[in-house]
This record gives structure tokens, sequence and C-alpha cells, in this order.
């Protein structure tokens, strides 16, 4: 990072932090975008530059964790997929901080018809991104089933890491190796995929149901 991207990113994280102690304070409603230019000691033409809107804000923490594409394509292009992806689930995990603001932050979430709508709009949009840097990776067309199901299965698999973290006890390293740990499990882990209906035959026996559905 370059000096002016260094302070970018902190300016960021600075209204971020200030936003969020806002709408757990006073409320959602209740906090204006001045008032938080205000206490994060920006300009209100900053503020609206880093977030044109109040949702944008109360999503930033949650939008940086779902970004698996974005940490897929800054692995390198040598390393297997399997890696990259466990290493982009393991940099997404830890960007669920987990404070003593979090339970509230999802109440205002889920409470308001907005943020939550939105919220849905970036996992899709994410969901898209995450599909587009697999099919890179496996030269592939973002269709394809193997693409779609890694992709999902990542998905999933970030869910499950995410909850590792913030319950893991200790420091980061701690947590970081909770991670780890589920990452390893699941690389052993003989996994039950849905099958296609079965049938039986005469004698009773099971038998794969016919490709044309007769």
């Amino acid at each position: 990072m370059g000096l002016r991207e260094l302070k970018a990113a902190r300016t960021r994280a600075q209204i971020i932090d200030t936003a969020l102690d806002l709408f757990v304070d006073q409320g959602y409603d209740e906090t204006t975008m001045e008032q938080i230019a205000a206490k994060a000691e920006v300009g209100t033409t900053t503020l609206y530059r880093y977030f044109p809107s109040k949702d944008l804000l109360i999503l930033a923490r949650l939008e940086q964790a779902m970004d698996l594409g974005g940490a897929l394509r800054e692995r390198p292009v040598e390393e297997p997929l399997d890696a990259a992806l466990g290493a982009a689930v393991r940099k997404c995990a830890q960007g669920v901080a987990g404070d003593e603001r979090d339970a509230a932050l999802r109440r205002i979430i889920d409470n308001s018809p907005v943020p939550r709508a939105m919220l849905w709009d970036l996992g899709a949009r994410y969901a898209g991104d995450l599909k587009a840097a697999i099919a890179e990776r496996m030269h592939r067309p973002a269709d394809d089933l193997r693409v779609v199901m890694t992709a999902h299965t990542a998905y999933a698999v970030l869910q499950v890491a995410a909850d590792a973290w913030l319950e893991a006890d200790g420091d980061h390293d701690a947590r970081a190796g909770a991670i780890d740990d589920l990452l390893h499990r699941l690389s052993t882990l003989d996994l039950v995929l849905p099958g296609p209906p079965t049938g039986t035959d005469a004698d009773g026996r099971l038998r794969p149901a016919s490709g044309d559905g007769a």
C-alpha cells in the first residue's frame, strides 16, 4: 500500500467504526450521516465519497467478509485451487472481528428492510463474483456445475469458519488456529452429497433411475 492508499484505508475504517458505535448507541434510524461525519472528524463530502448511503455503512464489515472472489484473486495463480480457496476463506472469516456490537448490529439489519434487502443483493453479487473467479482458475464457464458447486461449498465453509472464529477462545492466533483445524478436518471429511433417485428392479433390488425419467 502506498501512503495515499494507507490513509484512505484508515479513514474508511475510522468512519465504519464510528458509524457502528452510533448505530448501537442511539439507533440506526436516529443516526444521521452528519452525526457520523462529525464524530469521525471528517467532512460530509468525504463521508459521502466513501459511503454514499447509511445502509452501506452498516453492511461494510459484513461486505468485507463476503468478498471471497476478491480474496481468491489475491492468491498466486500457480497455487492449487483448494489451497487458494482455503486461504481466501481464512482471510474472510478473520474479517468477522467479533466484538460486543455484533449481536446488536445483526438485530438492526434483521429489523431494517433496506439494509436487509441490500445484504441479500450483496450476497448474490459476491456469489456471482466468486463463481467468475473460480471459473477463471478452472478454465470453465461460470455456469459449469463444478464451478457452481465449488462456489456454493466455499461459502458454506466460510460460514462454518466464521462461526469457528467467533466461538474460539483466546487471541487472534488461537482463533486462526481454530480455522486451520477446521480446514484440515474438512480436507479429510467423507462428505455425503444428495444422490439421484433410485428404484427397484423385478427382484426388489435397488437400481438407478433411468436418465429419461421413465
